[in-house]
């Protein structure tokens, strides 16, 4: 039984160099080195009567770990939002995060591209790191600003980041907020 536990480490040894981020000629010779060790007269026979043991099934979520960097993180610019902002200035001003985010542009602030928590519950329930947070700087545009119809009061500024953030869900919702968090609204970009 000792003598099938370390062939079956061994190939599995194989198995994860295969996926490490080694040379491909280190790889390669690993392999073959291990393969030949096992593959001998009669460790062959003792590997063949192994059973597969379950915990080497990987579960699926487990890819997800690998998977974010193949995905955007923010939807591709267009050359407008619906519903409709009635703020030249302030649409510019989203439009260009949103093309700085999505072409992976440095931002100024270290808070940018952070985890959003939605500790207010304002946001549809989501899995933990769903939202990203964006600071949205729009200089002197106006204090109010009309979505859709509707009127909001832009926060004050508190700090150099002022109150406007835009939340990203998934790489693929925007939603903005003008009043740190107190109200948000989700915009679709228009191609």
């Amino acid at each position: 039984m000792h003598k099938n536990k370390n062939l079956w480490l061994k190939a599995v040894a194989v198995l994860a160099l295969s996926f490490s981020a080694f040379p491909l000629y280190a790889v390669t010779q690993a392999r073959s080195a291990a393969l030949g060790e096992l593959v001998s007269g009669a460790q062959f026979k003792n590997l063949v009567e192994l059973p597969a043991p379950a915990e080497i099934a990987v579960p699926e979520a487990s890819f997800e770990a690998v998977l974010p960097e193949t995905r955007a993180v923010a939807p591709a610019p267009g050359r407008d939002f619906t519903p409709k902002i009635e703020d030249a200035s302030r649409i510019k001003s989203i439009m260009k995060l949103v093309a700085d985010i999505y072409s992976g542009k440095p931002l100024p602030y270290p808070q940018d591209g952070s985890i959003f928590k939605n500790k207010e519950g304002k946001l549809p329930v989501q899995p933990a790191g769903f939202y990203k947070e964006y600071t949205l700087l729009t200089g002197s545009a106006p204090h109010t600003v009309v979505i859709g119809g509707t009127t909001y009061q832009v926060a004050p500024d508190l700090s150099a980041r002022g109150s406007e953030r835009i939340i990203i869900g998934g790489g693929e919702k925007i939603y903005y907020t003008p009043d740190h968090y107190a109200h948000f609204i989700q915009l679709t970009v228009v191609y």
